[in-house]
């Protein structure tokens, strides 16, 4: 009851009208009385609600990914060339740049930087490397939502196109794609130097104008070889996805049905007759799963047990394929889609059927960048369509090829016109002469 009346008392009292009875209750005697803050006004207060979180510089998002690779490398899931990499291009921005918010950050501070550093006495390599890893780590901060757009992207394509080229449609050049010649020596030297899952994702390529990333993400359930259309018969095969570093997204900008020629069809049928798939979920041409921790692990989702082929194992089969058929070309896979849309165009097929194979936003871009294979007088009909137009054009030398294949799975290769012996069938054949 007494430590009750006490607090009730000195409640009171701090609550009392008298100024001096509320100072001895709130002060004791011995302390001086704290100086009153000034009053606040309502600039201030408007300034106190306006303050929120600490916005992300860029010297501390580069922390946190160099933190993150360091935990990669404590799990040997990371070399240690990259940290030691990563922390030299950190130490190398400029403060301005790093004390930046990240979402302050644009085109002009970009230009800014990249100017210092070709104004600098650095090794050409030095300089993209650095200015890569700039657009990498904004690029990074895009992906997670912390800023709308990379400004880098647009400095570096004006840099890599000073002239305004890499705006829209590029026109293609006949030095950028394959003949008809080429294109059977491509497909004979595929089927005799290379395995028959790149050899058929070659015929793929070169027979509906895939991009390599949409060949490589087919599934079983993507073919439709016995569709038909009325009374006629159209095989066809649905685009629905395109593979790029271990992500699955859509494919150009809607999904979309592919005509597969009847050479192709036979081509499909073989193959996957020899693997045997029958589950629609099956890769067509299957890979293994990435390396455990690597970045593209991490994108793969949870529960899958298997993967496409990588990009960099069919970049390797072209090489050899492209040092038999093409010595001395320097042509890309993206040769192979270049060669279906001139070929098709030089046989007298329409453009808008071009433009809806290959999946290109309007007509008008096809138009564009097949600019010189539209004026060339046709060697077929306006009538004809592009499936029938390369099976009478090419249809000798694929199924040739086909042939080839299927009579040289397990043997040793024999050489063939455009094509040179490999060294596996050198060694065979040095190891039966002895």
């Amino acid at each position: 009851m007494y430590d009750i009346d006490t607090n009730s008392e000195s409640h009171n009292l701090s609550h009392s009208d008298g100024p001096e009875a509320a100072e001895s209750a709130a002060t004791p005697p011995e302390a001086p009385a704290p100086t009153p803050p000034g009053p606040r006004t309502r600039g201030s207060r408007k300034k106190a609600r306006r303050r929120g979180p600490t916005p992300l510089t860029l010297g501390a998002y580069a922390a946190q990914q160099l933190a993150l690779e360091q935990r990669f490398l404590a799990k040997d899931a990371a070399k240690s060339s990259t940290v030691q990499n990563w922390k030299g291009h950190i130490n190398a921005l400029p403060a301005t740049l790093t004390a930046m918010p990240l979402t302050a950050i644009g085109e002009g501070d970009c230009k800014a930087y990249f100017a210092a550093l070709q104004a600098g006495p650095l090794a050409d390599t030095t300089k993209e490397t650095r200015q890569r890893f700039l657009h990498m780590l904004l690029q990074r901060a895009r992906q997670e939502g912390l800023i709308t757009r990379n400004p880098c992207t647009a400095v570096l394509r004006a840099q890599r196109h000073p002239q305004g080229r890499g705006v829209g449609a590029r026109e293609v050049t006949e030095a950028q794609t394959l003949s008809a010649e080429q294109v059977v020596t491509v497909l004979v030297v595929a089927a005799c130097t290379v395995p028959a899952c790149f050899f058929v994702l070659v015929a793929v390529m070169l027979l509906t104008g895939l991009l390599g990333g949409e060949a490589r993400a087919l599934q079983l359930g993507d073919l439709e070889l016995d569709y038909r259309c009325g009374p006629l018969r159209r095989p066809r095969l649905c685009v629905r996805r395109i593979e790029f570093n271990g992500t699955m997204s859509l494919a150009g900008w809607e999904e979309r049905y592919v005509d597969v020629p009847p050479l192709l069809e036979a081509i499909l049928r073989w193959w996957i007759g020899t693997r045997g798939l029958t589950d629609p979920a099956a890769w067509l041409f299957p890979g293994p799963l990435p390396r455990k921790g690597s970045q593209r692990a991490t994108q793969v989702p949870r529960g899958r047990t298997d993967w496409c082929v990588s990009t960099e194992t069919v970049q390797a089969s072209w090489l050899r394929i492209r040092a038999r058929a093409l010595p001395g070309s320097q042509h890309s896979l993206t040769a192979l889609r270049h060669a279906f849309c001139s070929l098709s165009l030089l046989l007298g097929e329409e453009v808008l059927y071009v433009s809806v194979q290959v999946g290109h936003r309007t007509v008008k871009y096809t138009r564009k960048a097949y600019k010189a294979f539209l004026d060339v007088p046709s060697h077929g009909t306006c009538d004809t369509s592009s499936e029938a137009a390369l099976t009478a054009a090419l249809g000798p030398a694929i199924a040739r090829a086909t042939e080839v294949a299927e009579r040289l799975r397990g043997q040793t290769p024999t050489p063939v016109d455009g094509a040179t012996p490999t060294r596996r069938a050198n060694r065979a054949r040095s190891s039966r002469t002895k």
